[in-house]
């Protein structure tokens, strides 16, 4: 065997020790990631009522192993007097379709809104936004309504891609409404432990 022949197998296994070394430190790093891997905002908008807000989430193996979690709706007025307290949150996924695929990650989809919200869901002065989950390996989908207690939106702030869940929460998107008489609410989704 020749030198040039030894230093080529050489270099051939440093670089595959190499690929080897970030394939695993990429590996490592999603397994302890828990939040948002990805976000699109309107991704086909040739669809008949696009969603406006689409993400994908994973939690580490720890969390997904750990605990169970759910997406809630928390609804508070903007202006709260010292004593109100907000809405009790309202369950739109519940635990039992937030379930670990068969690598043992929990990881989702999760799609919100239309560009016009549907008026007067569930009632008069007030608009109404789909939710729709969709878990990944898992054959788990579940659908729902947020409903905003107002009659016009003043503000959605989503959260972007590399959000990280904080104290067992994921802070997804928020919605600051404004009723008829002026009075602001602000609705936040959110997965949380349960």
């Amino acid at each position: 065997m020749t030198s040039k022949k030894i230093i080529r197998q050489w270099i051939l296994l440093l670089l595959l020790a190499a690929g080897l070394r970030n394939a695993f430190a990429a590996q490592a790093t999603v397994a302890s990631f828990s939040g948002i891997i990805e976000y699109v905002f309107e991704p086909n908008p040739q669809e008949i009522t696009p969603k406006l807000y689409n993400w994908e989430i994973q939690l580490s193996s720890i969390d997904s192993r750990t605990f169970s979690y759910e997406i809630v709706q928390i609804t508070k007025p903007v202006k709260a007097q010292p004593n109100a307290r907000e809405s009790a949150p309202n369950v739109l996924i519940d635990n039992r379709m937030i379930v670990p695929n068969q690598d043992g990650f929990i990881r989702f989809k999760l799609y919100i809104g239309e560009k016009q919200p549907k008026q007067n869901m569930p009632g008069p002065g007030s608009m109404g936004e789909p939710i729709i989950f969709s878990g990944r390996g898992t054959g788990k989908g579940q659908s729902n309504w947020i409903y905003l207690p107002g009659s016009r939106v003043d503000n959605v702030i989503p959260s972007p891609k590399g959000t990280r869940m904080s104290d067992g929460k994921l802070n997804l998107i928020q919605f600051i409404v404004t009723k008829t008489d002026g009075e602001k609410f602000q609705t936040d989704i959110v997965l949380r432990r349960k």
